[in-house]
């Protein structure tokens, strides 16, 4: 009786002491790594990096490249390409999920701006009126979650203008 009693008490402060272990899903000096599959003006492709300046706030940044091609005509070929560059800002409310019964330990959800430069590349096979290139300012603002299968690899969506994009996640 005295070793199950023992057996017991050991087990209830391993849990305990697990749970004080285990991390949220974002911290203060995380760095993360992610690429994926880009919507928004065309399929294409995006990838970000982050680093956690406070258990709240990441900065970072993101490249995407998307392209569209518009049949309009058996003759016409008009391609739209373009490429940014930029910066992005998430908060990350990940550690309020406990609030909700939800563990934190494998999701982080955030919410972010980003800002930078994007070109354009215009090509239309049918006419040389539509052939150019142009630049400009990015702006946009996303929502997304991270959903750690592993301890350094998951998944994550982000839903937003000017780019939505589906991936893998890499913490380092």
């Amino acid at each position: 009786m005295k070793n199950l009693l023992l057996i017991a008490v050991l087990a209830v402060f391993c849990s305990i002491f697990s749970e004080n272990v285990q991390a949220q899903a974002f911290e203060k000096g995380q760095k993360n790594f992610s690429v994926g599959v880009g919507f928004g003006y065309g399929l294409g492709a995006n990838a970000s990096v982050d680093v956690g300046i406070s258990d709240l706030l990441s900065v970072g940044a993101i490249g995407a490249f998307s392209s569209r091609n518009y049949g309009y005509l058996v003759s016409s070929n008009y391609r739209v390409t373009y490429i940014g560059v930029g910066g992005r800002v998430a908060a990350h409310v990940g550690k309020y999920l406990k609030d909700l019964g939800i563990d934190d330990n494998k999701i982080d959800p955030y919410v972010g701006l980003m800002g930078g430069f994007r070109a354009v590349k215009y090509n239309d096979s049918y006419s040389s009126n539509y052939n150019g290139t142009s630049a400009g300012l990015m702006l946009g603002g996303f929502v997304g979650a991270r959903y750690y299968f592993k301890e350094k690899v998951g998944i994550y969506a982000e839903g937003g203008f000017p780019y939505s994009t589906v991936g893998i996640t890499f913490k380092f």
